[in-house]
């Protein structure tokens, strides 16, 4: 049985106020017992309408192996980029919940994606620049303990994001061969591979493309698309210094003060 409006604001008010509050709440699957990725999606949407800010563009969840392993998700989802959630080289631990990091390769657009049948070659084509990207994630909910449709209605646990100095396709090539590093200070953390997203970043945006088409939205030029997850993702916490390297891109960092 799908949600009523009522419940859908209801959720969507409690993760805001989870948000706001930086405290984590039980997962709402644990009420709704009918929660699935439909209800989520409108879950998400109200919940971005009640923060009131533009968006930067879309983040994809789940689109590696390593990723959906390590939170026990079966499929990839999206959630949205909040402008003023990017940020330079430094944050604050105290913004958040319980931050996670994940190495990324980020795709900015010079132009739209629209339609049911969007290839990764059409949306090479919109491609203005890639860059090496570092996201936070921060679930609202207790311990990261979530179903797969509680992580799509809190926003796929955007939380922030930051990104490297961009390069062109045309001179990087497909992303997909790129080999993403990220490290913690001196200490070297893990490593994963373009293609671990959905086949390649390109397949990764092909896919969002079609899957907003799905729900009746474009994929609009100048939009920031973080294409998931390399690697597992990494705890951070004060004093932490993530680099995250690859073999074709500058470097980017992350300071936890």
């Amino acid at each position: 049985m799908p949600l009523a409006e009522k419940d859908i604001a209801y959720c969507a008010a409690r993760l805001h106020q989870a948000a706001m509050s930086r405290e984590a709440i039980r997962p709402l699957s644990e009420r709704f017992v009918d929660l699935d990725a439909s209800a989520g999606y409108a879950i998400q949407r109200r919940l971005v309408a009640l923060h009131d800010r533009y968006l930067d563009g879309y983040k994809l969840g789940f689109t590696s192996a390593a990723m959906r392993e390590q939170m026990g998700v079966a499929e990839p989802n999206y959630g949205v980029l909040l402008q003023g959630s990017r940020h330079e080289d430094t944050v604050s631990a105290d913004d958040f919940i319980h931050p996670l990091i994940e190495p990324e390769i980020a795709l900015v657009l010079g132009g739209s994606l629209e339609g049911p049948d969007v290839t990764a070659q059409a949306a090479a084509t919109a491609v203005a620049s890639c860059h090496a990207a570092i996201e936070i994630v921060d679930s609202r909910y207790l311990d990261y303990r979530f179903k797969a449709a509680d992580n799509i209605a809190d926003n796929s646990s955007a939380a922030g994001y930051v990104l490297g100095a961009g390069q062109s396709l045309g001179a990087l090539g497909d992303p997909a061969h790129l080999t993403v590093r990220i490290s913690r200070g001196e200490e070297s953390l893990a490593e994963g591979n373009g293609s671990a997203a959905l086949g390649g970043p390109l397949e990764a945006l092909a896919w969002l493309a079609r899957t907003l088409t799905a729900h009746g939205q474009t994929l609009h030029a100048g939009s920031v698309v973080l294409t998931g997850g390399l690697s597992r993702a990494f705890p951070a916490h004060a004093g932490d210094q993530f680099t995250v390297t690859t073999n074709g891109l500058a470097p980017v960092s992350l300071r936890f003060l």
